[in-house]
């Protein structure tokens, strides 16, 4: 449910940093499903979650997971708590965040995931977190692939390009490497909506120090859908029948 100082935080974010990057573009909003959606976005900028709910043209109630050590700076903690932020205890490893998202993808909400699970700085890849794919695959949920730019210099242009939305197929069992395979997939989906060279490099030895990530040129060019074998488009019915595991 929106609350009245949900409304009145998506203004001010939206007027306030519109004075940092006055040029703001969306592509493919209207790909963005009705109800619920894992909404699986880069992180390069403390500000990328703010772009996103921007990006979504009126406020729309999407629920976030941040660490919980930003509730305790001044002013952001309070409103992020107004953006009923779900906040992580990420050296606890008790789940409790993941159970949320997974509720409030239950309850028709949107469920925003930063993917790689930390900023990248630039000078190591990082290799891709499986819980949005776990979520949308435990709430029946579709999977949106968001970019946003990654250079945030003031008064640069940002763009947030929006993909196609598809559903991760449930199986009967999934093990870990099969849950990390279709995050790196999410991943590199993310990163070439920008035409961006760090997907040629999604999976690598995150431990690495391997080229600087290279900086989003802010391309605008239309999302293609890029779908695999296991992955069925939003909106379409189910199959009745499970697809076979993938091999591997």
């Amino acid at each position: 449910m929106m609350t009245f100082w949900y409304r009145v935080c998506w203004w001010i974010c939206r007027i306030g940093l519109f004075f940092w990057h006055p040029v703001f573009h969306v592509v493919g909003r209207e790909l963005v499903p009705a109800g619920k959606a894992v909404l699986s976005v880069n992180h390069s900028g403390c500000a990328d979650a703010i772009w996103l709910l921007l990006a979504l043209d009126a406020p729309q109630m999407c629920r976030i997971i941040a660490k919980k050590e930003l509730r305790s700076v001044p002013v952001v903690g309070w409103v992020m708590e107004k953006f009923r932020i779900i906040f992580v205890d990420r050296a606890a490893h008790d789940g409790t965040a993941y159970h949320e998202g997974v509720k409030a993808l239950e309850n028709d909400e949107k469920m925003m995931v930063f993917v790689e699970g930390t900023r990248c700085n630039g000078k190591k890849h990082v290799r891709a977190k499986t819980g949005a794919v776990r979520m949308a695959v435990e709430a029946d949920a579709p999977v949106v692939p968001v970019f946003i730019t990654r250079n945030k210099t003031p008064w640069c242009p940002i763009n947030v390009i929006f993909g196609e939305p598809y559903y991760v197929e449930k199986r009967d069992h999934w093990t870990h490497d099969e849950y990390q395979h279709e995050a790196d997939e999410l991943l590199r989906k993310i990163y070439k909506l920008g035409g961006d060279t760090y997907a040629d490099h999604i999976g690598e030895d995150s431990g690495l120090l391997l080229r600087r990530c290279p900086r989003n040129h802010g391309g605008r060019t239309r999302p293609q859908g890029t779908q695999g074998p296991q992955l069925r488009q939003a909106g379409h019915a189910r199959p009745h029948h499970p697809q076979p595991p993938r091999g591997g």
